[in-house]
């Protein structure tokens, strides 16, 4: 018999008594449960030690915490990294020259040559044998075709090429509600759009719907970034010259959504817009969408105001106003599987207030040979709540080996607990809930992501643990725990016959004694089912709370039947 030796050091620390295991001990146990042993103990350790809360200074919050959520704010993150536009190498016969500007003029004849004439303040380049030729406010084209009739008036045979060398930089200032105004020089190819995401984008108050380019005091042009995101329309690309000011006029009116809409989000409108162009924005209504119930608020003299809308087509004659919420609440469809012993196995979406009946009558119904006693239903709310359930049990049951260790003197045998400890380690979270689908008054409402196996009838009793033939027998009418116990041969020495688990068909599970005294009878009346899995545990020392092994074997035995039916619909679907 596997022993273990326990060596308790006691150590005193300030206003704190440790306790602490032998590394001899330790290195005994299997290593998964060795980590949790002495994780527990720091956990225990750790939670004497005084606890102080530390103030979160502003420069902990995170940019997430406070960014502008209105659509369009996240448009400058995505542009390039750098503030300066990228050189195109070929820019088009439109760009305008100015002071700055670097042309290049190859001569190929009777004189080869390749020089760089830059725009001087003037605005004019100065050729040799040619003179000056004036080039400010010209287009490229333009400008090359003057250059072009200048050369062939001047040499004769002479071929030229010319092309734009170097682009001047330009001043200008981004002022008005830009996250960072101020003055910026950029390239002589850059547009409105390379300026604002020098000065970093739109502050919170800034309009995505009217931003100025002024020159000589005067509007040029105005850019609109819904047209460019939602309508794909760029619009005027009016390069910037020195000098220029871009201003972002003020946020007016924005109009949340949310609810049944594709695109959920808050969205500026222009004044004169209805509530239907936000909506249309939102790229339209999810196909989910209750037209039963639209909600509009509005704030009004200090107040919130709730706008009656019975039609969704109202919404094209209502004016918005700033901070108006629409909310369109979304059908609530269940998506659900079901497989096994039913017509039409397979994924399903069902709408709310669904039960399981209207599932199986969707599924077609039960094939001949179901089993619907023994139904597995599989909820998610259920195995998260079992998943907790199931961490605390093993945290309490490590603690319960803890305190035995830690009261006892000499040496203790605690294979069993160790068993227990790994087997509950392993145990999957399955979810399950028990239902009777026998009875259809029951209701069984279903929820999303749910999962119901319906087993075939099944003329099995599967027998584990401490029994000398571990496995399935066949089901027979009548026959009490003690006939299928001595057809697995009868139980080792190591079991533990005064709590033997039985677990039924449909999930339940119960404990049972079959000590040959007091109880003797009992064993005799215990009904068996087909497809009920009997477990008869090892024996334990009696130090550790009946409760706490109780509850590791029904969840462990809970984990074997539902393994069990998986491994039953792996071989159906085959």
């Amino acid at each position: 018999m596997r022993k273990f030796n326990l060596f308790i050091l006691i150590t005193f620390s300030f206003l704190a008594i440790s306790q602490e295991i032998s590394q001899t001990y330790l290195d005994s146990l299997p290593d998964e449960i060795k980590e949790d042993v002495m994780l527990r103990i720091d956990e225990k350790n750790n939670s004497e030690k005084a606890v102080y809360r530390s103030i979160k200074s502003s420069s902990d919050i995170s940019k997430e915490e406070v960014k502008d959520n209105i659509f369009g704010s996240d448009f400058f993150d995505t542009m390039q990294t750098s503030f300066m536009p990228i050189n195109v190498p070929n820019l088009n016969d439109d760009y305008i020259l100015d002071f700055g500007d670097v042309l290049s003029i190859q001569l190929i004849g009777q004189n080869n040559s390749i020089d760089s004439y830059k725009l001087a303040r003037d605005g004019s380049i100065n050729i040799p044998d040619i003179g000056k030729i004036y080039l400010s406010g010209l287009s490229l084209k333009k400008a090359s075709e003057i250059i072009l009739a200048k050369i062939k008036q001047t040499y004769i045979g002479v071929e030229a090429y010319i092309s734009l060398e170097n682009i001047r930089d330009v001043s200008i200032l981004v002022s008005g509600n830009a996250f960072n105004p101020g003055i910026y020089t950029l390239n002589g190819n850059s547009n409105m759009l390379h300026a604002l995401h020098a000065a970093g984008g739109i502050n919170e108050y800034g309009s995505y719907r009217n931003i100025q380019l002024i020159r000589d005091k005067k509007i040029i042009d105005t850019i609109d970034i819904y047209d460019i995101l939602i309508q794909g329309k760029l619009g005027s690309n009016t390069r910037l010259r020195n000098g220029d000011m871009i201003f972002v006029d003020q946020r007016a009116n924005v109009v949340r959504l949310e609810g049944a809409f594709k695109r959920p989000a808050f969205y500026e409108l222009r004044e004169d817009q209805n509530v239907s162009d936000a909506i249309s924005y939102a790229n339209g209504l999810t196909i989910d969408a209750d037209f039963s119930n639209i909600y509009m608020y509005r704030l009004l003299d200090g107040q919130v105001k709730d706008i009656p809308i019975s039609n969704i087509s109202q919404f094209k004659t209502i004016v918005s106003k700033d901070l108006d919420r629409i909310f369109i609440r979304k059908h609530s469809f269940r998506n659900v599987k079901i497989s096994g012993a039913v017509l039409r196995p397979g994924s399903y979406k069902m709408v709310e207030g669904d039960d399981i009946f209207k599932l199986i009558e969707r599924a077609g119904g039960y094939t001949q040979n179901a089993f619907p006693k023994g139904a597995i239903y599989l909820n998610e709310d259920a195995k998260l709540i079992n998943k907790e359930a199931s961490d605390k049990l093993y945290n309490s049951f490590i603690d319960g080996l803890l305190e035995i260790i830690q009261k006892s003197s000499g040496e203790i045998d605690i294979t069993s607990l160790v068993t227990i400890a790994d087997e509950l380690k392993n145990v999957e979270p399955n979810g399950r809930i028990i239902v009777d689908l026998n009875d259809d008054s029951t209701l069984n409402l279903i929820r999303d992501k749910d999962e119901i196996f319906i087993p075939e009838k099944n003329n099995n009793v599967f027998i584990y643990g401490e029994v000398l033939n571990e496995g399935s027998l066949i089901f027979k009418q009548g026959a009490n725990l003690d006939f299928y116990l001595e057809e697995a041969s009868g139980i080792k020495d190591t079991a533990d016959s005064s709590a033997i688990f039985i677990l039924y068909p449909n999930g339940r599970t119960k404990q049972f004694s079959r000590k040959r005294n007091l109880f003797a009878s009992q064993s005799q009346n215990i009904k068996i089912e087909p497809g009920s899995v009997i477990y008869v545990p090892r024996a334990i020392d009696n130090t550790l709370s009946s409760r706490l092994t109780a509850q590791a074997y029904a969840s462990i035995l809970g984990n074997i039947g539902v393994t069990l039916a998986s491994i039953s619909a792996i071989n159906n679907n085959n």
